[in-house]
């Protein structure tokens, strides 16, 4: 039935990679989420959770690269005195970057706009790689009634080795050796309306768990239309029965999207 929704909603939708360095073994963790081109010019639609990433990168390296570098060649008993000082601990983060496939080379030089206190984020990147996309999405204010079938389409499971750690200089190397991130859709509908701390229902429930790696990523209609934006999952336990658990997904309406994105002046194609 998503068939015809999944081919339109890919051809919109991108992976962000991102690798982290923990600082007791200098372990690569790679993880995904899901960015979503809007037009021409490379504006990207995001959770801000999503969009963060680049902030936290930045802060991550700019604080860490210096300090870790400081360590080299000291002895044990230095090496801790910083460690307090840093307050750094083995799970310490303290190298992160993103890759963006098929928009932009340079991550760094950008533009966040958040939502005012929703999980949303326009990104402006200075450069792109225009030729990569052609085909943008449309919004449908209409389908988001209880009971409409949805699916949710994004990048999960994250299987690439686009890292490695260069432990004499202290610093992330991309490789691109394995890019495999193929898309994974989950097909549902939405279960309920969802009022935000503003009292105002501006999102909605569904039947589907949001992946890990599906933030950021479009809820389609069986048109292909984006009816909403995944930001997250739910975790409901029976109170009676604690073994009785079901995740469902939580996403940010369209006609709210649309409403953030023109008071942006990004234009919109919409199915009202």
């Amino acid at each position: 039935m998503f068939k015809k929704a999944i081919d339109i909603g890919s051809s919109y939708t991108r992976p962000l990679l991102t690798g982290k360095v923990l600082y007791n073994d200098r372990k690569i963790i790679n993880f995904i989420n899901t960015l979503i081109i809007l037009n021409k010019d490379g504006d990207v639609l995001t959770s801000a959770r999503v969009a963060d990433l680049f902030l936290i990168s930045t802060d991550t390296n700019e604080v860490f690269n210096p300090i870790i570098k400081e360590m080299k060649g000291l002895k044990k008993k230095d090496v801790e005195k910083l460690e307090k000082k840093y307050g750094i601990k083995d799970n310490t983060v303290i190298s992160l970057h993103n890759i963006i496939v098929q928009i932009t080379s340079n991550v760094n030089n950008l533009t966040i706009i958040k939502h005012p206190y929703l999980d949303l984020a326009i990104i402006r990147f200075k450069s792109i790689n225009k030729n990569e996309f052609n085909n943008f999405p449309i919004f449908n204010t209409k389908d988001k009634g209880i009971g409409t079938s949805i699916c949710h389409l994004g990048f999960a499971f994250p299987n690439y080795d686009a890292f490695s750690y260069d432990k004499e200089n202290e610093k992330i190397i991309v490789t691109n050796k394995m890019m495999n991130f193929p898309l994974f859709p989950l097909n549902g509908v939405i279960t309920r309306n969802i009022i935000d701390s503003n009292g105002l229902i501006t999102m909605f429930e569904t039947s589907i768990p949001c992946l890990p790696g599906q933030n950021g990523g479009p809820v389609l209609n069986i048109n292909g239309e984006i009816i909403g934006l995944l930001i997250d999952n739910k975790k409901i336990v029976d109170q009676e029965n604690p073994d009785i658990i079901m995740n469902l997904g939580n996403a940010i309406s369209s006609s709210v999207i649309i409403n953030f994105l023109e008071n942006q002046n990004i234009p919109v194609a919409k199915n009202n």
